[in-house]
């Protein structure tokens, strides 16, 4: 069996993130990049839900999930 020795890497050749701040901030970066508004706004919420952790909008107790759409990246 082979044992790995390198750290993973994403498809930008970036290591992975250690805290959900980082992760946030990679995810936002990435919806700026992106073109399609429901793309968009998924990875928006994933950055959302990285920075606030258990507060993320599917934990909320009144059950609906809010989203926001930014248009122009």
């Amino acid at each position: 069996m082979k044992e790995q020795t390198q750290t993973p890497r994403n498809q930008e050749g970036e290591p992975p993130t250690h805290a959900p701040r980082e992760t946030a901030q990679r995810l936002e970066q990435k919806a700026d990049e992106q073109q399609g508004e429901s793309n968009r706004a998924r990875t928006e919420d994933k950055a959302r839900e990285a920075r606030e952790g258990n507060n993320a909008p599917e934990n909320n107790n009144d059950g609906k999930k809010r989203r926001e759409v930014h248009f122009g990246g």
